[in-house]
């Protein structure tokens, strides 16, 4: 039997709730949520010598670094424990504009195979309203572009 933290089929895999709030700055996201992002960024702020400016306002959460497996059943998992708590600021804040969803980050380590989501995190993604998505990357050795 194949450990739940064990997926042979995928090379890297992480997800991000993604928060682009309209005219809402990032830090008054992080104090509606409670919750510390792991990235942020700001319209036309740049944060990184020689980046170009970004266009949107962004708030992130990311398993990124959070969780050490291929599995990205327990890198949703840990988003979930994080952020449905905070189901009624999340809600608030899409009635106030913010456009949100969750990327999967996902490579094959083969060119077969895929992701699964649990039936339960499904229903939790839909309580809060969020779109799920996957980025992925075939054939092994993706690295993110």
């Amino acid at each position: 039997m194949v450990e739940v933290s064990d997926y042979p089929t995928c090379e890297r895999t992480y997800a991000t709730l993604r928060i682009y709030p309209e005219s809402l700055d990032p830090d008054e996201v992080t104090k509606r949520l409670r919750i510390e992002p792991t990235d942020w960024q700001r319209r036309g702020e740049s944060r990184k010598l020689g980046s170009r400016p970004p266009k949107l306002h962004g708030w992130f959460l990311s398993s990124d670094g959070e969780v050490e497996s291929r599995d990205v059943r327990l890198h949703l998992d840990w988003l979930l424990s994080r952020i449905a708590p905070q189901a009624d600021a999340i809600l608030a804040l899409q009635r106030d504009g913010c456009r949100m969803d969750v990327s999967c980050y996902w490579v094959s380590a083969s060119g077969h195979g895929g992701p699964s989501v649990l039936p339960v995190q499904m229903g939790e993604l839909a309580r809060l309203g969020l779109e799920l998505w996957f980025d992925v990357y075939l054939g092994g050795g993706g690295d993110k572009a």
